[in-house]
């Protein structure tokens, strides 16, 4: 992806592009209306904005151009990751993968609450979140969504590792736990977070206070975020439906993610709540419009209508879910459903890279999804999901000027 500088204008020449100029989010058979296309196209921009999309034929620039032909490729707004850990990054290739949610799980929490290796733990980790940042703007990224939060100074590291790198992101303060919570005017934030807060009011606005799961969070705390969320028109945020294990233990108590949970997370007085993930969510008042659901790998035909009718949007990860062995998301049954979809990568704990359009080109590869429906996902779902105003995800003038190349697998 190219950033725009300042002045002199600057102009991009591609071999194609897909603007998505005038479109706002799409479901169902929106998802696969023709896209425009333009070839041998030109981006003119200044100051970091869209002037001017047309062909190259027509192109009049102003004095002092400079042009930088990108070559035989499509281009395409900016992609949006609607979800990720940036935080954890410093654990990649230091978790198990394929044998199972709760398997993975043994593997990562011994590490996230294991003592600090020495003084220089925090800079390295600092450190990995930057790598990762500068990494997500290199494949096209600009908005996306970070779950965190969870350990001392995380949230303000990944904030300037995002603004480094050039994202716009909405932070994701993850409760994780059934601890009382402390709700005040200030809203239902995690007790890290509210500090780092406190202290840098810059993070407030891009903040959101939001759940970890339904089997990991008390359900008073869901319901308070969710609240407050609504009520200041933030996104809530919340694991959904994502391994078996989850479902057995909501709808039975029992399994290996009450082993892996009990005496640690789970209180002792815990008790299931004998329903399927969706249910429970439903019954707590967590879907609805502005509620922002991932992963939905276990969700039933009925339960999809259910997050459809909601409002509610749903972000895959599916080679997340690949590399934990949960499954694979009803994906063609959404489309149709008209749940907003966007995609997200999960975190370096779980992917191999934070690359969202190897989520699409995944999805084609292996589902054989039509590809303006994925770039949809990529582009102005992801966008709209996040909470970003309509536009986010398109290249018309007055745009942020960033963008992306189409992968091959999507480019037909």
């Amino acid at each position: 992806m190219d950033r725009a500088g300042s002045s002199p204008p600057l102009a991009f020449r591609a071999r194609s592009l897909v603007p998505l100029a005038g479109e706002g989010p799409a479901r169902g058979a929106a998802l696969l209306a023709p896209l425009a296309r333009l070839d041998d196209a030109l981006i003119l921009t200044r100051a970091g904005r869209v002037e001017e999309v047309r062909p190259w034929k027509n192109a009049r620039l102003p004095a002092g151009t400079r042009v930088r032909d990108m070559g035989d490729v499509c281009l395409m707004p900016a992609c949006a990751n609607a979800h990720t850990h940036l935080q954890l990054s410093w654990l990649a290739g230091r978790t198990r993968w394929g044998h199972g949610f709760a398997a993975w799980l043994d593997s990562l929490v011994p590490q996230l609450i294991a003592p600090a290796r020495d003084g220089e733990e925090p800079a390295r980790r600092h450190r990995a979140a930057a790598r990762a940042c500068a990494a997500l703007a290199a494949d096209g990224t600009h908005w996306m969504g970070d779950v965190g939060g969870s350990s001392p100074g995380a949230l303000s590291r990944v904030r300037e590792a995002c603004t480094a790198a050039g994202l716009e992101a909405r932070h994701f303060c993850e409760w994780f736990g059934f601890a009382p919570p402390l709700i005040d005017a200030e809203g239902p934030w995690p007790p890290r977070c509210r500090a780092e807060i406190s202290a840098d009011r810059r993070l407030e606005n891009e903040c959101a206070p939001c759940g970890h799961a339904l089997y990991s969070t008390a359900p008073d705390i869901l319901r308070a975020a969710r609240e407050w969320c609504a009520g200041t028109g933030r996104v809530f945020s919340f694991h959904l439906a994502e391994s078996p294990e989850e479902t057995e233990l909501l709808a039975t108590g029992a399994g290996a993610l009450r082993a892996c949970y009990e005496g640690s997370v789970l209180p002792a007085d815990w008790q299931p709540p004998r329903l399927r993930p969706l249910a429970f969510a439903s019954a707590l008042g967590l879907l609805g419009p502005g509620v922002l659901a991932v992963h939905g790998v276990q969700l039933e035909e009925e339960e999809i209508g259910t997050l459809a009718a909601s409002g509610a949007a749903l972000c895959l990860c599916p080679r997340s879910n690949r590399n934990l062995a949960v499954g694979v998301a009803p994906v063609r049954a959404l489309l149709e459903s008209g749940v907003l979809l966007c995609l997200g990568t999960d975190g370096l704990t779980s992917n191999e890279d934070l690359d969202v359009r190897n989520e699409a080109v995944w999805l084609r590869e292996h589902l054989d999804l039509p590809p303006r429906a994925l770039l949809r996902l990529l582009t102005v779902n992801g966008a709209a999901a996040l909470g970003f105003p309509r536009g986010a995800g398109t290249l018309a003038p007055g745009a942020p000027a960033v963008f992306a190349v189409v992968p091959e697998a999507l480019a037909s």
